[in-house]
């Protein structure tokens, strides 16, 4: 009889222990939500910006901008509490990369729909491309393959194409088996990579060098000794300012003029020719 009351007993604390657990976890087991599109022209549509608008190139000649598409900025939430913790988790995850990646420059880290990354990922580089970049050179840092529908401004675009400085894989230190390549799709042979990388690259793998990264505290850090992209970065702007012509400064909007006649004082609107019978 006691042997059955201690059995109960265990089965009956262990049921309260994993009560609140099974909870959670079997609740947020639903359908994906479908979240509206973002608006990447408010901040809270980014996981991580500058504190500031970085000078354009046109005001203090060339710098390098990091695009971040890092672990977690995906969201795929299956409930409105994982709306705000995905998101929460982003914003620190980005955080915690960015504090490395800063040494490169400033890191702009969209969130997006996992569902919808291309979507997003290409709404995300528009926006920075024409509110944010204001001539300045940049890379893309990212963990996983990104969709070329992201990076076609790249590659239609040669004077953007200068001034990219190539991506950035963030790999876990698992050997060749972690590597991955920057661009998804089959169809991205060595030389079709080579397509979106500025003229200084001759190879893909020189286009996309390895960061390592590891896990601190829950959260992916950037655990190699050496500087970030080793040599790629080394002397970029000196490259920069010997081979790309810099953006100039935009003249604003053109206001509407509106054009009258012109005449001297004295002068009247010239009579109508007579009309012949």
């Amino acid at each position: 009889m006691k042997r059955t009351l201690l059995i109960v007993g265990i089965i009956v604390v262990v049921g309260v222990g994993l009560g609140p657990w099974a909870y959670r976890t079997f609740r947020d087991q639903g359908d994906l939500i479908a979240l509206p599109a973002f608006d990447y022209r408010t901040n809270d549509s980014w996981a991580a910006l500058p504190p500031e608008m970085p000078p354009a190139v046109w005001a203090e000649g060339w710098a390098v901008d990091v695009i971040l598409v890092g672990p977690d900025d995906g969201l795929a939430p299956r409930s409105q509490t994982q709306i705000s913790s995905q998101t929460d988790r982003a914003v620190e995850q980005s955080k915690r990369l960015s504090e490395s990646l800063s040494v490169i420059g400033p890191v702009y880290a969209p969130l997006y729909r996992e569902a919808n990354a291309a979507t997003d990922l290409s709404a995300a580089l528009k926006s920075y491309l024409d509110d944010h970049n204001r001539g300045r050179a940049f890379v893309i840092a990212t963990d996983h393959p990104l969709p070329p529908e992201m990076l076609a401004p790249i590659l239609d675009d040669e004077s953007l194409r200068e001034r990219f400085g190539g991506f950035l894989r963030l790999t876990r230190a698992r050997g060749d088996d972690a590597l991955f390549s920057s661009i998804a799709g089959p169809e991205n042979t060595a030389s079709n990579f080579l397509a979106y990388c500025p003229p200084q690259y001759a190879e893909a793998e020189t286009c996309q060098p390895v960061v390592e990264i590891g896990r601190q505290d829950g959260m992916m850090i950037v655990s190699q000794d050496e500087p970030i992209a080793g040599d790629n970065l080394t002397g970029y702007k000196e490259w920069l300012e010997a081979n790309v012509a810099k953006t100039a400064e935009p003249l604003g909007a053109l206001e509407e003029v509106e054009i009258i006649d012109i005449r001297r004082p004295g002068e009247t609107d010239p009579k109508p020719e007579a009309s012949e019978n």
